[in-house]
């Protein structure tokens, strides 16, 4: 007795000394006010393109950098807040940059670029920021009905403007006229009390337009309902939901949450609800969509249920509609553009580059076994049972109450906690399902005899059943489970646009460059030199940024590309 309970204590201290893996309600903290700023590569796209953009995530000086969050949440949506596209990335030193896909499908129109954290989800959509930009189809007369011109149709939204700060920045061109494939030479210059001032400086070029872009934040002209629903997600991406039972949906507290990730980069992990009856999963950075298996703990309650919340806003949201149209020159630019998307999908399809793709380790999470069992080396004996209790090995099936139960036989006593029990990774708390599944189904069984601590729960060692054509073997999953494809990071984060092409390749970029995030200058100038595009026409550089108190600033120059 007196060595289980040293074993208690080793484990109630090692939990203590990793805050990360428990969380509880009390560490949603609704007052960690963060705010997003959003700048893009440019404001006009066409259907087939990729919306390039940065992201610049402020937080209150009242939560410490232990409070920041990791994950940004960025979608591309219709004023009335219909999603055409979304994904997440990672958020380093309080700046995410990637790009978002625009659909082949959608009207021409305005929409919007929209980015949050989980922690501003528990403050409402009105705090989240938002880029508007232009979509032209090419291939569709249909335009996205917009309701007028006039921002003032929806009092909750003003435009934002940029700091006036027109002398921050000094942009010098070599020339002003240049031939396509000319190296385009530029330097940006400030003085070192502004450099200080700037938090993120981004550089773009691409075809010069006269479609306003504005940014819009939320005015506070009424008090914003706050709830708490939602953890901040400051060690890496999250799911959370809620068990209940019975058919009011009482929630069921202190009680144990599976979840396993299936397929490549297999994983398992166990959680406990809160007093509301809410889970917390932390989830590893990986990229891409995984299938993810959820299952509670056996326990007899009613019509019991797993709600998972949906890792995208779905809340409505009302963002002004402004009538969608284009210049003559406007049409034009947009028309050379959809050419230059054609030419690039012809000679430079978009396909991800595996080298930069992250390898997942195929490994087992619990690592080497103790000891592997295949059932095809032994006479073919006629249940699973037999297997454990005729042959000598690590574990054995008893009975305690009636109902039959695995023990993990070990150096030392096990039987203080119930061992983790997988089938093809997917944890399963009821023997009597697994016993009855047929041997022949089995390729083999991995055991643990030592106790295992994961994610906060611990085991009386591990028994991993692997089925030979990853079936599960023909097991009835527990009713209560629930399978979901779960996204995951961003699989090509689109972190810069290459400044050069193929030599033997027309030269078809709409935007020519894009650095989100590039060396604030002290007192020196930053040398910038890249190739002018091979279709003619006026182009813009721009340099845009934010400062360190949130306001957004740019500068931009013209140059010319001859034929």
């Amino acid at each position: 007795m007196k060595k289980k309970n040293l074993h208690l204590l080793f484990v109630i201290l090692l939990l203590a000394a990793r805050p990360g893996l428990t969380f509880s309600r009390n560490t949603i903290q609704a007052d960690n006010k963060e705010k997003v700023v959003l700048i893009t590569d440019r404001p006009l796209y066409v259907t087939g393109e990729k919306v390039q953009f940065s992201a610049i995530v402020f937080t209150s000086d009242q939560a410490g950098a232990d409070m920041e969050s990791q994950i940004l949440y960025c979608e591309i949506i219709t004023p009335d807040g219909n999603k055409i596209s979304s994904d997440k990335f990672l958020i380093v030193n309080s700046s995410a940059a990637g790009c978002l896909p625009v659909p082949g499908e959608v009207l021409t129109g305005t929409y919007y670029l929209k980015a949050y954290t989980k922690q501003m989800r528990n403050s409402g959509p009105e705090s989240y920021g938002y880029k508007q930009i232009m979509i032209v189809n090419p291939g569709r007369n249909e335009v996205l009905s917009g309701k007028n011109s006039e921002n003032a149709n929806n009092e909750n939204w003003i435009e934002a403007t940029d700091a006036k700060l027109a002398d921050m920045l000094s942009v010098s061109v070599d020339k002003n006229e240049y031939l396509p494939g000319d190296s385009v030479r530029l330097s940006l210059q400030t003085t070192k009390a502004y450099s200080a001032a700037i938090k993120s400086l981004s550089l773009s070029v691409a075809p010069e337009t006269a479609v306003s872009s504005p940014m819009l934040v939320s005015i506070s002209k009424k008090q914003q309902k706050v709830v708490t629903d939602f953890y901040p997600e400051t060690r890496g991406l999250s799911l959370t939901g809620k068990l209940t039972a019975g058919p009011s949906r009482i929630p069921v507290k202190e009680k144990r949450v599976n979840l396993s990730i299936i397929g490549e980069g297999r994983d398992f992990m166990a959680v406990r609800t809160d007093s509301l009856g809410r889970f917390f999963f932390a989830l590893p950075d990986y990229t891409g969509s995984r299938d993810l298996f959820l299952c509670a703990e056996k326990m007899p309650l009613p019509d019991l249920k797993i709600w998972v919340d949906n890792d995208f806003c779905a809340l409505p949201v009302n963002l002004p509609s402004p009538v969608f149209s284009l210049s003559a020159k406007e049409r034009q630019m947009a028309l050379n553009m959809a050419l230059n998307v054609q030419i690039n999908s012809h000679f430079n399809p978009d396909t991800l580059d595996e080298t930069e793709t992250t390898k997942i380790e195929n490994r087992a999470f619990y690592g080497d076994p103790t000891t592997v069992l295949y059932l095809d080396q032994y006479v073919q004996l006629p249940t699973l049972e037999e297997y454990f209790n005729e042959l000598p090995g690590l574990v054995k099936v008893r009975k305690r109450m009636g109902e039959k139960y695995f023990k993990v036989i070990g150096n030392y006593d096990l039987s203080f906690y119930d061992p983790l029990v997988m089938v093809d990774w997917v944890a399963v708390d009821e023997p009597e399902r697994i016993l009855a599944v047929p041997p022949q189904n089995i390729s083999r069984i991995e055991i643990v005899n030592q106790t295992y601590v994961k994610g906060g729960q611990t085991y009386g060692g591990i028994i991993s059943i692997i089925s030979k054509k990853g079936d599960f073997a023909g097991i009835d999953l527990p009713t209560t489970g629930i399978f979901i494809n779960f996204r995951f990071l961003a699989e090509n984060q689109c972190i810069e646009n290459p400044d050069h092409h193929s030599p033997h390749h027309p030269d078809a970029r709409n935007t020519v460059v894009w650095k989100p995030d590039i060396p604030v200058p002290k007192s020196e100038s930053e040398k910038f030199v890249f190739l002018a595009p091979g279709t003619p026409g006026q182009y813009t550089i721009s340099f845009e940024g934010v400062t360190t108190g949130g306001d957004r600033f740019s500068i931009t120059r013209g140059f010319t590309v001859k034929n």
